[in-house]
């Protein structure tokens, strides 16, 4: 009977944990390779939550380096990305898109639908707002992607569509800062095969890393602490 009830109880919490284990935590490094600011590259450091039913991406968020500010990588100033208002499954690539602003609006380039790569790449990476550097809402953003297994590594043309945009209007120890964060332009990210052009300082993607954030995740740690409890029960019942 103590064996039965023992494993009734672990299979409730094996049940409990299945029903929450498709909601998994990752952190995500994205870098673009920025020719013309070596050593300095522009790089998204962030986390996601990932649901490996449905393949969603949720709760992006993270901090978008501006290589064009500090003395060196580690004096850079971080641009903070809360706002996850895009996302997207891509069958043909095998993932998911999904794209996380600094404003809590898709609000960055001049013309087309306001903010998406091949925007930007149509509109020279001209600001929202443009001409009236007073309107520019100064926005920055980064496009990732998530394959339909996370941990498995990018291949070269879900890399070539990663894009971000730095359309900040300033930035401490930066240069001709304007409207934009050279100007009248933003700063830009994006492939020659993923949208038909390098970003605007000849940036482009580089490499994602994707990788399970610590600590466990809530439900694991229950079951786990769960059967220990149980099992130490279990031994005090034989040793009484």
């Amino acid at each position: 009977m103590k064996k039965f009830s023992l494993l009734c109880a672990a299979a409730l919490l094996a049940g409990a944990q299945s029903a929450h284990a498709t909601l998994i935590t990752y952190n995500v490094t994205t870098t673009w390779y920025e020719p013309a600011t070596q050593p300095k590259d522009s790089i998204f450091d962030g986390s996601f939550v990932y649901d490996t039913d449905s393949m969603a991406v949720s709760s992006l968020h993270g901090s978008l380096s501006e290589s064009m500010t500090g003395m060196d990588a580690s004096s850079m100033v971080w641009v903070p990305l809360n706002y996850q208002l895009e996302t997207w499954y891509d069958s043909a690539l095998g993932g998911t898109f999904a794209a996380v602003f600094k404003n809590n609006n898709t609000n960055t380039f001049f013309g087309g639908d306001g903010w998406s790569p091949q925007t930007g790449v149509a509109s020279g990476g001209v600001y929202y707002g443009f001409p009236n550097a007073a309107a520019n809402p100064g926005n920055a953003y980064a496009l990732i992607f998530v394959p339909n297994d996370p941990a498995a590594a990018l291949t070269q043309p879900q890399i070539d569509k990663l894009a971000y945009a730095d359309c900040t209007p300033t930035a401490p120890g930066g240069m001709m800062m304007g409207g934009g964060m050279m100007g009248s332009v933003c700063m830009t990210g994006t492939s020659l095969a993923g949208y038909g052009k390098a970003g605007t300082m000849s940036g482009y993607p580089l490499s994602q890393t994707i990788t399970p954030a610590v600590p466990v995740p809530a439900a694991a740690w229950l079951f786990g602490s769960g059967l220990l409890g149980l099992s130490g029960t279990a031994r005090r019942r034989k040793s009484a």
